[in-house]
């Protein structure tokens, strides 16, 4: 606690009044005395600075009355404000005055995307690394997966019950050990997950609760609080914490006490959970430790299944002995030569992934946004010089919906907000698709600058979207009557994810260019590579393109061995056979809440219906009961263990969603 809770910003309640009731603590035809809830207020703000706290003052605007609450306005993690999206019309008009305050006192102003409520760090505070959030009345819990993601922060997201609309009058960190809090707040369940992460709880009576003692506010040993009967203040002495009591009655007739008042400005990003590392992804709130097989275990020990198997990365499982042997081997030899030199590995790698893929050349990168971009200038290279199509005028086909990474160039023919918003000039010579549309393909390809046609052959950013039947045979089709490159990008669909060594032989069919990566570099280090016959990836002179890892020693030699695993067949047959029983298991448990499910091999898209939680709730969800889960574009739940799994962890998957979705969600629709 003595990271944060010095700095406050704080509402004189020269406008202070109820006038409307939004809170079942809210009385308009109690009138509030203006002149004893200016002396209240001071004396707060007297009583926070002799405990050693700074007060910052923002000017009240008349007709917001309730602007005195700043806890509401929003939420501070370092430098970054994220204003509060208030429920009720009555606040809505605060936001204004609080962002400009924000920004004129050096704060980056940070808003959530969605515009779903949220009131602030009212509904939100941090304890012990991480943000304790309430959800139901007057914050929605889909604003939270929205605001782990925008600020990084480890959100615990917990359920409030009536009358307790806000966090804040029903928990209220003292230090990273001890809180007090009043657990029917949070009903059985939420109590259940909050009591795990506080040590040492001070739980109140009824009676102390309805008198606020939770919506104190904490600087350093001291509690200021609205009250603190004799049974409370011992304990809280017992811990070395020294309670100081302040009136606030003329502002408990609106439902708020010394915690509403205050809005901390000092909150570091750390007391949230944040790190050090840049926010390009939302991740969950596990940090995983070990691994070996389709199994990990995080740094307290709890053991997960991995669901996800690192956007197939990890399709052999994590540490499979065969690829770890052949990293260490190498690693005594020799790791990197640059290709300004050759090594012993490439050539070979080269000739037996060119053999997987039935090519004659391969050119090794190392991630897969990089594959992609060696494609796109492959094909264009290869338009220019082998279609004729003149200098500056290639264009390439895509599919809406794509994903194929994240370089400045990829995210130009994306046509997902998060990805381009913020990111351009773009670069053009692209045109975009429907996924699965032969016809509209057909009309695009009319164009004579076209050069290449690049699609995943199941979609997978976009939730496993598989095409109609036919219709990659269809693109091979209309690619060889038009003189157009067919790109299939199979970094994610790729290498035996499907039940197939690639995904389009599903359909028989062969494309100009393979994209692979991900797996191809068994889970221990990047590695991904274009394969195509010489006519095409023949265009490259020295000195046209390169990379000073791509094709390193090291990434080979386990490319190598990820190879002979690929060759015996196994892999394709476990993930068609297990892929199969595990659809079949989740179709038969028949899931309230879930709309759809596809899936190809051990290649999951699981919808849900909009009726019960979210992709991220359920993620969480699925977290805590042992199964490592991720959803896209917060209505779908991507499954994609690695190939290693058998019948157990099949059966565990399934029982896991069973827990999740099963009975306490059934109950909440019968309701």
């Amino acid at each position: 606690m003595e990271t944060w809770g010095r700095s406050y910003l704080m509402c004189p309640p020269r406008h202070f009044d109820v006038l409307y009731e939004i809170n079942p603590w809210m009385t308009a035809e109690i009138p509030v005395d203006r002149e004893r809830a200016q002396t209240q207020w001071h004396e707060l703000r007297r009583t926070l600075e002799r405990a050693g706290a700074h007060v910052e003052e923002i000017e009240p605007q008349e007709g917001w009355p309730d602007m005195v609450f700043a806890a509401n306005a929003g939420i501070v993690a370092g430098h970054t404000f994220v204003p509060a999206v208030m429920r009720n019309v009555e606040r809505v008009g605060e936001r204004t005055f609080f962002d400009h305050w924000m920004t004129e006192h050096g704060f980056n102003v940070d808003a959530l995307p969605g515009g779903l409520p949220q009131e602030g760090a009212g509904d939100a505070l941090p304890f012990a690394g991480r943000l304790v959030a309430g959800h139901q009345t007057r914050s929605s819990a889909e604003a939270y997966g929205e605001l782990a993601e925008a600020t990084g922060a480890d959100v615990l997201a917990v359920e409030l019950q009536n009358p307790w609309y806000h966090v804040d009058l029903a928990f209220c960190p003292l230090d990273d050990e001890h809180a007090i809090v009043y657990p029917p707040a949070f009903g059985e369940e939420g109590w259940a997950r909050l009591a795990e992460h506080i040590p040492h709880p001070i739980v109140l009576d009824p009676a102390e609760a309805e008198l606020f003692c939770a919506n104190s506010v904490v600087v350093g040993r001291t509690v200021v609080m609205p009250a603190c009967p004799p049974r409370l203040r011992a304990e809280l002495e017992a811990l070395g914490f020294e309670p100081v009591v302040v009136d606030v009655s003329e502002f408990l007739k609106a439902g708020g006490g010394p915690r509403c008042l205050t809005l901390a400005l000092d909150v570091p990003r750390e007391a949230l959970g944040v790190g050090p590392v840049a926010r390009n992804y939302s991740p969950l709130p596990v940090t995983i430790a070990s691994g070996e097989g389709a199994w990990v275990t995080d740094t307290d020990g709890n053991r997960y299944l991995d669901g996800l198997a690192g956007y197939s990365a990890l399709n052999f499982g994590h540490r499979h002995p065969v690829l770890v042997a052949a990293a260490q081997n190498q690693l005594d030899r020799l790791t990197l030569t640059s290709r300004a030199f050759g090594n012993a590995e490439l050539e070979p790698f080269a000739r037996e992934l060119a053999e997987l893929c039935g090519k004659d050349l391969v050119l090794p990168m190392n991630t897969g946004a990089e594959a992609v971009e060696t494609a796109i200038k492959t094909a264009r290279k290869w338009g220019y010089d082998r279609k004729g199509v003149a200098p500056g005028r290639a264009k390439i086909v895509v599919c809406d919906g794509n994903f194929h990474g994240r370089t400045t160039t990829i995210v130009s023919f994306s046509d997902d907000h998060g990805a381009r918003e913020g990111f351009g000039p773009f670069t053009p010579g692209f045109e975009s698709v429907p996924f699965g549309d032969a016809q509209a393909l057909a009309r695009a390809l009319e164009d004579p600058d076209v050069v290449a046609f690049l699609l995943e052959p199941i979609q997978g950013e976009a939730g496993v979207i598989i095409p109609p039947e036919g219709y990659l045979a269809g693109v091979r089709r209309l690619c060889s009557e038009r003189g157009v490159l067919m790109i299939a990008d199979e970094i994610q669909s790729g290498l035996a994810r499907t039940g197939r060594t690639f995904a389009c032989d599903h359909e028989g069919v062969v494309p100009d260019i393979y994209v692979l990566g991900k797996a191809l570099g068994g889970g221990i280090l990047p590695l991904s590579a274009v394969a195509a016959d010489e006519n095409v990836l023949g265009v490259f002179h020295p000195g046209e393109h390169g990379s000073t890892f791509g094709g390193n020693p090291l990434a080979c030699a386990v490319g190598r061995s990820v190879l002979g695993l690929l060759s015996t067949g196994e892999f394709q047959h476990r993930s068609s056979y297990y892929g199969e029983r595990l659809a079949r298991s989740l179709e038969g448990a028949r899931l309230p809440g879930v709309a759809a499910i596809r899936a190809r091999g051990l290649w999951l898209g699981i919808d849900l219906d909009g009726r019960g939680p979210t992709g991220r709730e359920l993620s969480e969800r699925l977290l805590r009961l042992g199964l490592l889960a991720k959803d896209t574009h917060g209505h779908t739940i991507r499954i994609a263990p690695p190939l290693v799994i058998g019948d157990a962890e099949v059966d565990f998957i399934v029982n896991r969603f069973v827990q999740a979705l099963g009975a306490r969600y059934s109950a909440q629709l019968a309701a």
